[in-house]
C-alpha cells in the first residue's frame, strides 16, 4: 500500500464536497459548515476524474481514459494507490470501505456496488494487484411467500463495522457481507434481528443504517404523516452483537451528522463527556443528492 500526500486546504470539519460537473470550467468546492468558508484546493486533484464518496470520508478517484484509480481524503490530501480497473464503472454506483484504508495490507476492501444490477467490483487495499467483479443473487420473500430479487446497493444507509458491510434485509434478517482473508472476496451471510417497533401513530418512516466510532446503529426518520418533507421526529438505536438485538440510544456520539431534504444539521451529542476524533459523515435523508458528503 502506497500513501502519498500534498498540500491541501484543511478545512475545519464537518465539510461538504460539491462537484459542478465535468466541463473544464467546472470545479469541487469544499465548503465548511462551522467555518463558513470554502476552498476549490482539491479540484486540481480530483479534475477529470469520476469521484465516488464513501461514509468513511474518502474518494474513490477513477480517471475515465486510463482506469487508473485511487482514494483521496479531502481534508489533508492523503492519497491511497490502487489498481487500474479492467472495465469502467456504470454510470449509478454506490462506493464503501469495509475498514480504515491506513489499516494494515489486507485489512480493507475498497466496494463499488452497481446501484441497477446485482453486481459490484472489490478491491483489497495493499494486498490486491487488480480489481475483481462478482454477480450475487439476492432474493428476499414477500407475503405469502412471493420471492424478489433484491439490489443491496439501494438499501439506506449500508455501514461497514468490523470489516463486514451490513446493510437491512428483511424485518427479521440483517444481511452482511464479510471478505475472505485470503483473496478480499465477498460472502453474502445474514444475522436474525427483529425490527424494531414502530409507533402506529407515526406510520410513515424510513430507516438508516450508520456506523460510529465502530458501533452499528440503526436511525428512524418519522414524517409528519404523509408528508415525507416534514420530518416529525427521529429514533436511535445501537446493534447488540452479542444478542443480536437492536437497542435504543439517546445518541450515535459526535462523529456523525444528518443532513435532511431542508438542510438541518443535526450533530450527535459527545459520549460521557468525551469528544472522539471528528470524522463526520452527513447521510442525505428522503432523497439522494449531488453533493458529496464526509
Amino acid at each position: 500500500m502506497e500513501m502519498e500526500g500534498e498540500p491541501s486546504a484543511i478545512l475545519p470539519l464537518p465539510v461538504l464536497v460539491h462537484d459542478l460537473g465535468t466541463r473544464a470550467e467546472d470545479s469541487q468546492t469544499q465548503y465548511s459548515i462551522s467555518s463558513q468558508a470554502s476552498s476549490a484546493a482539491a479540484g486540481g486533484v480530483l479534475r477529470d476524474h469520476r469521484c465516488f464518496e464513501t461514509p468513511q470520508g474518502w474518494v474513490l478517484a477513477l480517471d475515465p481514459a486510463s482506469l487508473q484509480t485511487f482514494l483521496f481524503r479531502p481534508q489533508d490530501g492523503e492519497r491511497v494507490r490502487l489498481p487500474p480497473l479492467e472495465e469502467a464503472l456504470p454510470l449509478r454506483c454506490k462506493c464503501l470501505l469495509s475498514n480504515s484504508p491506513t489499516a494494515k495490507p489486507g485489512c480493507a476492501v475498497v466496494v463499488v456496488f452497481d446501484l441497477d444490477d446485482s453486481k459490484m467490483w472489490t478491491c483489497s487495499i495493499g494486498a490486491a494487484s487488480r480489481w475483481d467483479s462478482y454477480r450475487y443473487q439476492l432474493t428476499v420473500f414477500l407475503d405469502g411467500d412471493v420471492p424478489r430479487d433484491k439490489n443491496m446497493a439501494k438499501c439506506h444507509g449500508m455501514a461497514a463495522v468490523g470489516g463486514k458491510i451490513y446493510y437491512e434485509m428483511t424485518g427479521d434478517e440483517l444481511g452482511f457481507i464479510r471478505f475472505n482473508d485470503d483473496d478480499g472476496s465477498p460472502e453474502l451471510d445474514a444475522i436474525a434481528v427483529d425490527m424494531v417497533d414502530l409507533p402506529l401513530s407515526m406510520p410513515t418512516a424510513a430507516t438508516y443504517l450508520v456506523e460510529s466510532c465502530g458501533d452499528l446503529f440503526l436511525v428512524v426518520i418519522f414524517f409528519d404523516g404523509d408528508n415525507v418533507h416534514k420530518i416529525a421526529e427521529h429514533a436511535v438505536y445501537r446493534m447488540d452483537f452479542s444478542k443480536p438485538a437492536w437497542r435504543k440510544v439517546d445518541s450515535i456520539g459526535d462523529d456523525r451528522a444528518f443532513l435532511t431534504l431542508l438542510v438541518e444539521i443535526g450533530l450527535g451529542s459527545p459520549v460521557s463527556g468525551r469528544r472522539a476524533p471528528l470524522l463526520i459523515t452527513l447521510v442525505v435523508v428522503v432523497c439522494e443528492a449531488t453533493a458529496y458528503i464526509f
